[in-house]
């Protein structure tokens, strides 16, 4: 028998256009932010600690964002972390190549701003959304972040192109003003979302307490394994790749090529994933994301590069999708058998353990170029890299099936100006 669909709330199409204007923005400088350092320095220790700062700052953020959402609302601080985005790439514009040559600071502005939106993003999206809406939510956000995808990095290539005619780094001066333009506008489209204050106080007693549950354990413990492989690959493969062509251009196009296969796997993960079959598209996921990382054992060229992008591409949808989903049901899970509302705690917790996974890979990797300056076996470390998502999934496929429910009780769930207010009801 079909199983029926559970429809995404008002609320959360709201906070999947904000994401989608957030993507789009991150699209556009984000990924060039590293290419703008290494064109500075042209020296991947400088790389590798920029991304080291921004995932030190993250978990510190999370419970600064955490603490303030708890007494006020998380929509206040998704705000203040649209704004603090848009404070980073100000502060780029305003300080240049002088900025660019300390990218530890730099690292530690976008940490504390990417701390602030992401603690929110996901507080609101799983209030905002129910078991059954979950992974199509989850699927959805990931179809804007490919459509926006698609359309930023080619018009980043092509302005940042005009450097040889304007001269310096002009172009990624355009780009930079461009998402600082986009960063307003979201902050703007924010007022769409309500949330009354909350007016509760930040348990931190509480974060630890949940560790005692199992299914949260590996849910931590497979968070933290992960991060090793996303802290790594959300800046070597652009980096590589622009080595290898020297041009933003071609950078740009194949994000086009990628995000336009992203957006075919994530629709139709969103479509076929269900709480009863994510296990086995986790796995499926894992599996492929290990042969894609094979191809890190043949010569690194070009087309080396591309071919594993176009093929992460379709294959990372079918695990992250599911992986989400499973993290914030047992999130909901555990807040469901509380008396009070503590999903912000775990939220955070679970914070803390993925960018410890990210710091010890990023870590790693500054050690590696340390002993190999110009990053002749970096294809190795990739490789390794590239497996960890097997253990991440053997580690969280023994977590039972999750219905949000806890025995005894029944989740009477009540729309309520797009919030979904659960109360506990005795069977």
């Amino acid at each position: 028998m079909a199983r029926e669909r559970v429809p995404l709330s008002r609320e959360a199409w709201w906070l999947l256009f904000i994401s989608g204007l957030f993507a789009l923005s991150v699209s556009l400088s984000n990924t060039f932010v590293n290419v703008y350092l290494w064109k500075v320095d042209k020296d991947f220790r400088a790389i590798g600690m920029y991304n080291f700062a921004v995932y030190l700052l993250v978990p510190v953020m999370f419970f600064v964002a955490g603490w303030i959402a708890k007494r006020r609302s998380s929509v206040l601080t998704l705000r203040s972390g649209v704004l603090l985005h848009a404070g980073f790439y100000a502060l780029t514009l305003w300080g240049g190549k002088w900025l660019a040559g300390y990218p530890f600071i730099l690292g530690m502005l976008m940490g504390t701003a990417a701390g602030f939106y992401w603690c929110s993003f996901n507080d609101l999206s799983l209030r905002f959304t129910s078991s059954g809406s979950r992974d199509r939510f989850y699927g959805m956000n990931g179809v804007a972040g490919s459509i926006a995808g698609m359309a930023a990095p080619p018009v980043a290539g092509f302005l940042i192109s005009f450097e040889d005619r304007l001269g310096g780094l002009s172009g990624y001066h355009l780009v930079f003003g461009l998402s600082l333009g986009l960063f307003i506008l979201a902050s703007f489209v924010s007022v769409k979302l309500s949330q009354p204050p909350l007016g509760l106080k930040f348990q931190f007693s509480t974060m630890f307490q949940g560790v005692r549950d199992p299914s949260w354990r590996r849910v931590l413990i497979g968070s933290s394994i992960y991060g090793l492989r996303e802290g790594v690959f959300l800046f070597l493969i652009a980096l590589l790749l622009y080595i290898a062509t020297g041009s933003e251009m071609e950078l740009g196009e194949f994000f086009l090529l990628q995000s336009a296969l992203s957006f075919g796997a994530f629709f139709l993960v969103s479509r076929f994933v269900h709480p009863h079959n994510r296990k086995v598209f986790m796995g499926i996921g894992a599996a492929l994301m290990a042969c894609c990382a094979a191809l890190f054992l043949f010569p690194l060229r070009t087309t080396t590069l591309v071919w594993y992008g176009a093929a992460i591409a379709v294959c990372l949808p079918l695990f992250l999708v599911p992986l989400q989903g499973t993290v914030f049901d047992t999130i909901g899970r555990l807040d469901n058998e509380d008396e009070s509302d503590v999903r912000m705690e775990h939220i955070v917790m679970r914070e803390a353990f993925t960018n410890a996974g990210r710091v010890v890979g990023v870590g790693s990797f500054v050690i590696w170029i340390m002993f190999d300056p110009v990053g002749k076996t970096i294809p190795y470390l990739a490789f390794a890299m590239g497996l960890v998502q097997l253990v991440t999934w053997w580690v969280l496929h023994r977590i039972p099936d999750l219905q949000g429910t806890r025995k005894g009780e029944t989740r009477v769930t009540t729309p309520v100006d797009g919030l979904s207010l659960t109360r506990r009801k005795a069977r």
